[in-house]
């Protein structure tokens, strides 16, 4: 992913704008790429270093070298790379050093020592080859790791990255984001929003004026836990946002060393989509568990990956997780996860204004909340759970919101 540095923005009048290609700018950073990508394809079982040198040598224009830079970014976190497992560097090191401090100490009487000397006698103390201690000694430093494979792409699909990595390091800074997304297909927006919640993400959902969803999302500036953390996590969703067949997003962004508040705003068409993103931990976890305790007779609810989006005009939207069945009944669970208190609240509303199907919600202890905060006579319940959603203490939940 690119850092701030690397994105190609200008600012007017409080507004964060992305550069457009113009010219010739596209065709020369396709042909970048394709250099790049061949060099790091050449560079497997070679070290970092030896590839940074490697694309040194392609040449390129300095108005292009924003670009140049993003682009071997790109490169390099395609790479799988491995330190020496086996051995530690910095313990290697530390045992050279002191024994090359201690033959100093001792030279007035001994004479000047020979660094070869030193490597050799701290190889045959650990059974290994001089060559290899030299090869160790610092093999820890980003520039010595040995690249194991590189993740192939075309030159165009990298300059099509970039361009998704420059939307993504400015949400990296945002406060709040909204998002306007249409799709034809039920299943893009169930991906979208399973995604939002696999991600953690504070979000809500409602329909949009003209169709579609409009989505809020709490950016990290606006929280007080890790920014860096929930930023990535944030900056993870925008591919999901892009495989809607439109999209249009706003956001309130920090910018800049003083941090200055900027308006950012981004859109565009359907990209090719990703993969669906699985289910959270703990949900995938319950889905295993309750399949087999259902197999094994242990429970009459039958469980399932559910694919259905609720929702309530004026109220809000709820894409549970999971569906539970047993005698023709069904029951939804939507796990909270990484969310806030203020997301149960508005559960909460939702089975209040008339959810039309029973649900059950597994809340976090963490967020302390009472499960006596739905009353029996609604077709819903919450459960509250520490580390593991508990079997049990949920069909007691399904039974209460099937009654």
């Amino acid at each position: 992913m690119l850092t701030a540095d690397l994105v190609r923005v200008y600012r007017r009048k409080g507004e964060l704008k992305l550069r457009d290609w113009k010219g010739d700018a596209r065709a020369n950073a396709e042909s970048i790429a394709r250099r790049y990508v061949t060099i790091a394809e050449a560079h497997v079982g070679k070290t970092r270093g030896e590839l940074r040198d490697a694309m040194d040598d392609v040449p390129a224009p300095a108005r292009d070298r924003k670009v140049a830079d993003g682009l071997r970014k790109l490169v390099m976190d395609r790479c799988e790379v491995e330190v020496d497992a086996e051995h530690d560097p910095a313990e290697i090191r530390q045992a050279v050093f002191e024994r090359a401090a201690e033959l100093r100490r001792e030279a007035t009487h001994r004479g000047a020592f020979e660094r070869e000397a030193v490597i050799a006698e701290v190889a045959e103390a650990r059974g290994l080859q001089p060559e290899e201690i030299e090869r160790l000694l610092y093999a820890d430093l980003k520039r010595n790791h040995r690249i194991l494979a590189f993740e192939a792409i075309g030159g165009e699909a990298l300059v099509d990255l970039y361009d998704e990595s420059q939307v993504q390091a400015v949400l990296l800074r945002a406060e709040k984001v909204v998002v306007q997304v249409a799709a034809k297909s039920p299943a893009t927006y169930r991906y979208l929003f399973r995604k939002l919640k696999f991600l953690r993400l504070l979000h809500t959902i409602e329909p949009g004026e003209k169709g579609g969803y409009k989505i809020e999302i709490d950016g990290p500036f606006s929280l007080l836990s890790s920014v860096t953390k929930y930023g990535l996590q944030l900056a993870m969703a925008f591919p999901a946002i892009r495989a809607c067949d439109a999209w249009a997003l706003d956001a309130q962004v920090r910018w800049g060393k003083k941090r200055d508040r900027v308006h950012f705003h981004a859109e565009g068409e359907r990209k090719a989509g990703e993969r669906e993103a699985a289910l959270p931990d703990e949900v995938q976890k319950l889905l295993d568990k309750h399949s087999e305790r259902f197999e094994k007779g242990r429970t009459p609810w039958a469980v399932s990956p559910s694919s259905e989006i609720l929702s309530l005009p004026g109220v809000g939207v709820c894409i549970p997780d999971l569906v539970f069945e047993k005698d023709g009944t069904k029951v939804y669970l939507e796990a909270l996860g990484y969310w806030s208190r203020d997301a149960v609240w508005k559960r909460v509303e939702l089975v209040e204004a008339g959810l039309p199907v029973p649900m059950v919600f597994a809340v976090p202890s963490r967020l302390r909340v009472s499960e006596e905060v739905l009353p029996e006579d609604l077709p819903g319940a919450l459960v509250v759970y520490k580390g593991v959603i508990p079997a049990k203490k949920l069909e007691e939940a399904l039974d209460s919101a099937a009654s």
